[in-house]
């Protein structure tokens, strides 16, 4: 649904009480309820007429007559076709009936005596007639039918009329009453013709919709079908592209060749970025997107983030900043993915239109009940957006800047999909922004906060309310770590220069509440970070305080040059909060050895200088075979089998390779040995990936060998196409393009190992 027919909705919605209270008023005065109120009241009235006896006796006798023509008119109507309705001369005769007990109660009034009688009678006779026509819609004749008691009974009280003053009136009210009648039924037919035209419309139209809403599924699907297959095949060459750029890159190239193979991965990289927002956006748009609900750690998400976006920082030197709000809780239950890849959008989108100051990741939040909302902005200091575009950028396949001479690329799917998965997560997103001054995007989101959730990280020291200085020249890194700190147990002051941080450090001393260590940043004007820490160090009364150094640009070798001056910790920007907070109690707990032992989190780099000028080996393996691994390749593409082959390491895989399924079975009926794992393509001639895997499962129940580990190697990925891999037996996926490290992951997760190397792959 588009959003023009969600607006249209919203529309209807908001006329759907009135609706119904018209709907409810027409039931009580035009169908079976309005029945028994004219039942009750004309009681009432009959009452005052006859004895109470008499009264009673038509009351229930009449009452009962109603309720059964009720019943019998539901179980007609139960027996036959939706589209038979009273034109059919059977429900004329059980009006008649009904009526003929109705016709009872102007008879007794007007034999009653009462000097009201006669005048209640003809009463009871138009009354009665009206009543009748407005709740038997039908052709003129079964009205006729229904109404004939009412007529019998007129003609009952015009023949025994005993004077002429009543019988003339009763004669006179004829011409009245037949006009009356006349009317009514004219009225009624042609009210009931519309009746008619309008439902035949309507059924029309309904088929038409249905018909439209057959149409629009079979559409969307076609459409999801179609960009599952053009990813399919677009994947299969890009996996070529990349595996093989990939692979070039780790072989002996001088500057100019690596800047070309780096060149063709980041375009491949970039392309594989473009098919995947079009995929979401497919998914979006056929209501086919499904939130996962597990526990994850947010500020690890964030960090996540952060880290995989600072090299692109670092390359447009400006700063990427994350706060994280100390009193928040990190474990939450959510889609941890989906709102990663959210965060992912706004701070690359952020990184991408800043080329000078910083981006700011600021995670804040409060608790509602047992729930944590939850509010992530994404600030720049960038060129903005203008006023007349700020409502336009969340629609599909819009930018700010959509002219042809714009400087920033990209499909315009990005924002469009983030807004998306955000509301389907219960929340919303919005953006504030003024042109050429910067933007901030924001999100709100309400999530479950898991219960058993505990900090251990920070819990074995204690800060002791330590004195400690931040020395940065940026305001909004001052304040973020000032509160971090603070909430760590630390007494943070912060000073905005190296002029101002060496006043603070000596009269600090000279109170005798001197500074316990400092976190200075490197990239500062007048005076950088290393020309302050080489003037803390040459003071005797300050060279004691252990010295934390930041930097935004990770550089070679500038771990060994602040080593060399005194500097005790080196970290880069962004840093993971976990990482800072064991690098300071490091400090602390061993003066000058946190860069000789620098605590390892996640990879995060705290540089340790090198008692050499020998490089380390890049991409050293993670795991070790213990025994030379054999594994069958089924792929019909030569380019893909290449990039295979060439992943592996021939001394630790003897790797067998067949083109199709049928070959596939063959091999495994024909090898003795026995295969450690299967990679299975899905897209195959002659029997494709999940016929094959079928086929060696029955195989393998049949002749009681051992399970192999059957890997899904394929292009598709849609979720239906995990699913699917998995009902036809196989263990784990893995989408194309293919990198080196993920077919190692998935060979150490299945593969023969040592026992040390099947837990790291595991881990």
């Amino acid at each position: 649904m588009n959003d023009v027919a969600r607006e249209k909705a919203r529309e209807a919605s908001s006329y759907v009480d009135d609706g119904d209270l018209r709907a409810s008023l027409k039931t009580i005065l035009s169908t079976q309820a309005s029945r028994y109120i004219h039942i009750s009241a004309w009681a009432l009235l009959l009452v005052t007429l006859v004895d109470f006896t008499t009264t009673v006796i038509w009351y229930a006798l009449t009452l009962a007559a109603g309720i059964a023509r009720t019943a019998i008119e539901k179980s007609m109507r139960d027996r036959q076709s939706k589209h038979v309705t009273t034109k059919n001369r059977r429900y004329a005769f059980v009006a008649m009936a009904s009526c003929s007990f109705w016709a009872a109660a102007p008879v007794l009034s007007w034999t009653s005596g009462h000097a009201f009688g006669q005048a209640a009678a003809m009463f009871y006779i138009v009354t009665g007639y009206m009543l009748a026509f407005s709740q038997f819609r039908a052709t003129p004749g079964n009205a006729l039918i229904a109404t004939s008691p009412y007529a019998a009974a007129f003609v009952f009280c015009l023949s025994t009329a005993t004077s002429t003053g009543v019988f003339l009136p009763v004669l006179a009210l004829i011409p009245i009453l037949v006009a009356t009648i006349s009317y009514v039924l004219t009225f009624g037919y042609m009210t009931g013709q519309e009746v008619t035209r309008a439902n035949h419309d309507r059924d029309v139209l309904i088929e038409e919709l249905e018909h439209a809403r057959i149409v629009a599924e079979k559409a969307s699907e076609a459409k999801s079908m179609f960009l599952a297959n053009m990813s399919h095949e677009i994947r299969t060459p890009m996996n070529g592209v990349l595996g093989m750029a990939e692979l070039l890159a780790g072989t002996k190239l001088d500057s100019r060749q690596r800047v070309f193979a780096d060149t063709i991965h980041k375009s491949g990289v970039a392309l594989l970025t473009i098919i995947n927002d079009i995929l979401d956006f497919s998914k979006i748009e056929a209501g086919k997107l499904d939130l996962e609900k597990a526990p994850f750690d947010l500020r690890t998400s964030v960090e996540d983030v952060a880290a995989l976006m600072s090299t692109r920082a670092q390359e447009k030197q400006i700063e990427l900043i994350v706060r994280f709000q100390p009193d928040l809780p990190t474990t939450v239950v959510g889609d941890g993915g989906r709102l990663r890849q959210v965060i992912t959008n706004l701070v690359a989108n952020a990184v991408k239109f800043t080329h000078q100051g910083y981006v700011l990741i600021d995670v804040s939040g409060a608790y509602v009940d047992v729930d944590a909302l939850i509010r992530i902005s994404v600030t720049d200091t960038g060129v903005g957006i203008h006023q007349d575009k700020v409502g336009e950028i969340f629609n599909a396949f819009q930018q700010a800047d959509s002219s042809t001479t714009r400087k920033f690329g990209g499909t315009g799917l990005g924002l469009t999909i983030s807004r998306r998965l955000v509301e389907a997560m219960g929340g919303k997103i919005g953006v504030s922004s003024v042109g050429g001054e910067g933007s901030t995007f924001w999100l709100e989101v309400r999530l479950p906060v898991r219960e058993d959730e505990e900090i251990v990280w920070q819990s074995t020291f204690d800060p002791g309310d330590r004195r400690m200085l931040i020395v940065d020249d940026v305001d909004v890194n001052r304040r973020i770590l000032c509160e971090q700190f603070e909430a760590w147990g630390f007494r943070p002051d912060a000073a905005s220069s190296g002029r101002e941080a060496l006043e603070m450090m000596q009269t600090a001393v000279a109170e005798n509440d001197p500074y316990s260590f400092s976190v200075i940043d490197f990239f500062m004007p007048e005076m950088d970070g290393y020309e302050l820490a080489k003037l803390i160090k040459s003071d005797a009364f300050l060279r004691d305080a252990p010295l934390m150094m930041m930097t935004s640009v990770d550089r070679a070798g500038d771990g060994q040059r602040f080593r060399e001056i005194g500097v005790d910790g080196y970290l880069v920007k962004p840093m993971r909060s976990t990482l800072l907070y064991q690098t300071i109690i490091g400090m602390l707990r061993d003066p000058g050895g946190a860069m000789a032992s620098p605590p390892i989190v996640d990879g995060a780099a705290v540089e340790k200088p090198a008692p050499s000028k020998v490089e380390p080996i890049k991409d050293a393996p993670k795991h070790v075979l213990a025994a030379r691994s054999r594994i069958l390749l089924a792929e019909d593409n030569e380019v893909n089998q290449l990039v295979v082959k060439h992943m592996l390491d021939p001394n630790a895989v003897e790797l067998v390779v067949v083109s199709n399924g049928v070959e596939a079975v063959q091999a495994v009926e024909q090898d003795a040995e026995g295969f450690d794992i299967i990679l299975m393509d899905v897209s195959m001639p002659e029997m494709d990936g999940y016929k094959a895997t079928a086929a060696l499962r029955a195989l393998e129940e049949r002749t009681g060998k051992q399970r192999t580990p059957i890997i899904c190697l394929t292009a598709h990925v849609m979720t239906t196409d995990i699913e699917r891999s998995r009902e036809a037996g196989m263990d784990d996926y893995l989408s194309k393009p293919i990198s080196k490290d993920k077919l190692d992951a998935v060979i150490a997760r299945w593969g023969r190992l040592d026992p040390q190397s099947k837990a790291l792959a595991n881990a």
